[in-house]
Order: C-alpha cells, then sequence, then structure tokens
C-alpha cells in the first residue's frame, strides 16, 4: 500500500464514521454494529499499513524523504502517547472543578504553579509542553467543554467535515505527503532481478499553529454558577467564533485554487456535470463535494432536466441533504461565501485532498476582574484561545466555477 492509498483509506474511514452518527441518530442500531465492524477492520489494515510505510522509510538508503515519513510516524506515535496523558487530565470531575474554581477567583496561570487546589491545570499545561511561568494563555478547558463545542458544531455549517482534520499536539511540524503518478507493474524476465521502479517520492508539507481568540465581559453572578451550567455558557459563546474561525482559514484554501471553470449563461448544469468527469480524476470526482452559498443554491434549485424534473435529488437515506449527479450539494450563508462578480462561487471536488485543518488540542480559557474594561465596568472578563492552521495539500483536486446571474438583493 502507498502513502497515498493509506491517506485515502483513512478518509473512507472517516466517511464510515461519518454514517455512523447517522445511524446512531436514526437508532439503527443493528446497522451501526455492522458498520463498526467494518471500521475496526478499517483500522487494523490502517495501522498495519502505516506501521509498514514507516518501517521502509527506516531502512530505506535511497530516499532521504521515505525516512522522514519514519520519522514523521515515530512523532505521531510519541504525540498521541502525550495527547492520550493529556485527554485523561482533563476528563476527570477533579480537573473540572479545578479549572471553575480558577475562574472564579481570577487565578492566573502562573499563579497556580504550585498551589495544590490548581494542581490538574498546571499538570495538564507541563504536559502539553508548556510551562505555567511561560503560558500567555489561560487553562486547558476539561473534556466535557469540548463535547459541547461538538454538540453545537451539529447546528452550524461546519465545513471541516469535509476536508482532512488533524489534531495536533505543538505547535508546528510537517507531514510528508506522497508525489507523482502511480505506474504500472515494469515486466519481469526470467531470473532478472526485479527493479525498485516505483519508488514514492514526498513533498514535505510544514504546519504553523497561529493563535485566535477574544473576551468576553460577564457578571460574578455567572461564575458562581454551578460547573456544567458554567460550562455550558462558555460553550455557547465560543463555538459559533470557533466554527466561523476554522471555516474561515479552509475557505481561503477554496478561494486559492488555481484551477477554474467556465459556465455558460443557459447551461450552467450540462457544463458543471462535465467539469466533474473532465477535471478531476476520477478518486476525487467520485468523493466530490459541491459548496456554494445560498444565491447560488438558489440558482441551482431551478435546474431542470428535459422533463422537467429537478436536477437536485434528495438523497433517500437523508432527505435533508440533495446531490446532483450523485455528489452532496451544501451552501452556507451569503455572508460567509460572498458573491464575486455579482455572481455566486461554487467549489468543487475532494476537499479531504484540498487541504488539511491542523488543530492543536485543547482550548485555553482565562479569567480576570483586573485589568481592561473589567476595572471600569466591576465585572469579569472571560478570555478564550484557539491555535490552528489550514495547509494546502492537492489544488488539483477540486476546481472553481461561478453560477449566475446572483438573486437581487
Amino acid at each position: 500500500m502507498t502513502y497515498q492509498e493509506w491517506l485515502e483509506l483513512k478518509a473512507k474511514r472517516a466517511d464510515k464514521l461519518k454514517e455512523g452518527k447517522d445511524l446512531l441518530a436514526k437508532k439503527d442500531f443493528e446497522a451501526h454494529k455492522a458498520l463498526m465492524g467494518e471500521v475496526e477492520k478499517m483500522n487494523q489494515e490502517i495501522d498495519a499499513a502505516e506501521a509498514q510505510l514507516a518501517q521502509e522509510g527506516r531502512f530505506s538508503d535511497q530516499d532521504d524523504k521515505l525516512k522522514g515519513l519514519y520519522q514523521d510516524h515515530e512523532a505521531r506515535k510519541a504525540e498521541e502517547a502525550k495527547g492520550k496523558v493529556i485527554d485523561d487530565i482533563r476528563k476527570s470531575s477533579e480537573y473540572a472543578e479545578a479549572f471553575t474554581k480558577a475562574l472564579r477567583n481570577g487565578v492566573k496561570v502562573k499563579q497556580a504553579w504550585g498551589v495544590e487546589a490548581y494542581a490538574p491545570l498546571t499538570k495538564a499545561l507541563t504536559e502539553s509542553g508548556g510551562t505555567p511561568e511561560g503560558s500567555d494563555g489561560g487553562f486547558l478547558v476539561p473534556q466535557d467543554f469540548d463535547n459541547m463545542i461538538h454538540e453545537y458544531e451539529k447546528e452550524y455549517l461546519d465545513l471541516s467535515q469535509f476536508f482532512s482534520v488533524e489534531t495536533v499536539r505543538t505547535l508546528s511540524g510537517w507531514r510528508a505527503i506522497e508525489q507523482g503518478k502511480r505506474k504500472a507493474l515494469p515486466k519481469i524476465l526470467e531470473a532478472q532481478t526485479i527493479a525498485r521502479d516505483d519508488q514514492p517520492k514526498f513533498d514535505k508539507v510544514t504546519y504553523t499553529v497561529e493563535k485566535y481568540g477574544d473576551r468576553l465581559p460577564v457578571s460574578s453572578e455567572l461564575l458562581q454558577d454551578n460547573t456544567a451550567g458554567l460550562l455550558r455558557f462558555l460553550a455557547g459563546w465560543f463555538a459559533p467564533k470557533y466554527i466561523l474561525t476554522k471555516n474561515t482559514q479552509l475557505l481561503a484554501l477554496l478561494k486559492g485554487l488555481e484551477k477554474s471553470v467556465t459556465l455558460p449563461a443557459g447551461g450552467e448544469a450540462k457544463a458543471l456535470r462535465r467539469a466533474l468527469i473532465s477535471q478531476l480524476n476520477t478518486a476525487y470526482s467520485a468523493g466530490a463535494v459541491l459548496l456554494t452559498n445560498q444565491n447560488g443554491y438558489a440558482e441551482m434549485d431551478g435546474w431542470e432536466d428535459k422533463n422537467g424534473r429537478s436536477l437536485l435529488v434528495p438523497n433517500p437515506a437523508d432527505p435533508q441533504v440533495y446531490r446532483l449527479g450523485g455528489r452532496r450539494v451544501v451552501y452556507g450563508d451569503n455572508d460567509l461565501i460572498p458573491d464575486e462578480e455579482e455572481k455566486a462561487p461554487i467549489y468543487v471536488g475532494k476537499f479531504q485532498a484540498v487541504g488539511t485543518l491542523f488543530v492543536r488540542q485543547g482550548i485555553e480559557v482565562a479569567a480576570t476582574d483586573v485589568g481592561g474594561d473589567a476595572w471600569a465596568t466591576d465585572t469579569w472578563e472571560l478570555r478564550g484561545l484557539c491555535r490552528m492552521t489550514a495547509v494546502a495539500m492537492d489544488k488539483n483536486a477540486a476546481f472553481k466555477a461561478l453560477i449566475g446571474p446572483a438573486a437581487a438583493g
């Protein structure tokens, strides 16, 4: 299995897990159990292939980039082990209690160092690679906060569900991405040495997560709420901003696509379906998503075949999801995806291959009643921080087009 095939298998597993969510929502437990069996088999295949590729890189004398793949594999294993330790700390009730106590008392990270009541908080920060003295953020939120964020993500259009997402534990790193076309097996004559004709070539893609955050004034009464109520309030404030931040970064990748297609007026649907076949390789075309805004979707909703039937067809498994030519159609608000040249943009392709969103594990939250507006208004101020970045991988995995005319008003 090549590195790219391994990535594609991981993407298929992600799709299976999304199917699992739908089955649980429908309470189809038998189908869900069968699906989880398939996922477990994929897990075994993915783990075995990753270990094989890593060891090939470890002992490769011909390709320095393949050696890098081994180093990348080992670094990921170390990250995962460290992440499990941090997650176990954040899952405990002691951690949640210490977190809310620190917020209510306005305790800064450096003040918590060496204090028994806040030991779980400083331990999690130390395990994550930082030190309380040098931190410019706050305390990592409890695991329950992450779960609440995921609940809110279901209420908004979260573009990250269509892209590759990696949770990282470090501020920077790199990934090895296979490049080049695959070759057929070479012919081998009797007693001839089998050549390594199809050596994988890798490009080194680096990432550096960037910091994003916001502040929120709150009353002292709110801070005294019970732990669950306070976390729920924080999640309701932070989640929409968090999702919009992810969406903005991923849309920047799509806006940077080099491949564009012209859709002639009156023949947009035919040209778009043709482009799905001719402008994307078959693997990308089969897994393509069509993303547009409200105006674009309104235009597509009026497309009909020669018999007057709508070209947008509901998915039998989920009537809320519509497809064009078998591919899912998604639309966002005009504010999120604005019109261009008085026309609605549409991005078409396999976004999982277009780019990866690297998200550093652990949102940080801190509170203060000193400084800024808090001092002047006799209130508390909360600050939430997160770290992420979106990195382009394969710009040929998607293309951009314009649908017009855009809807008036």
